[in-house]
């Protein structure tokens, strides 16, 4: 009887020694867990941060794109305008005081060529 409580004795040891095992596993897991949650909090919180930051910054490129395009259309017209003036001041350059001054100057350059010419004979 004395072998059977010595045994019972060590096998209870046993098993205190298992389940202290079993609590400090389970408490070192509980800590893990917990660990584990606090990190997913703090990713998911970044990841709500960044949302917010790309949503912010698509609004940005969609404003940005659309006066790219307001800019290109303006540069547009600009330039048909541009297109335009010169058109209507080469079609009506003779018009002009920039015309008559030229066509003044290249009539004294001929006469005084052919008053030169005249002179040498």
């Amino acid at each position: 009887m004395e072998a059977d409580l010595k045994e019972s004795d060590s096998n209870l040891l046993n098993l205190t020694k298992q389940l202290d095992n079993a609590n400090a596993a389970q408490k070192v897991a509980a800590e893990a867990l917990e660990a584990a949650n606090i990190e997913k909090r703090r990713l998911l919180e970044e990841a709500k941060s960044r949302d917010v930051e790309v949503s912010v910054l698509r609004r940005d490129l969609a404003i940005a794109e659309d006066g790219r395009k307001e800019a290109e259309a303006g540069k547009r017209k600009v330039e048909a305008r541009l297109a335009s003036a010169e058109a209507d001041f080469v079609a009506n350059f003779h018009n002009t005081e920039a015309y008559t001054n030229f066509t003044d100057y290249f009539a004294r350059v001929g006469q005084q060529e052919v008053l030169t010419a005249l002179t040498l004979m």
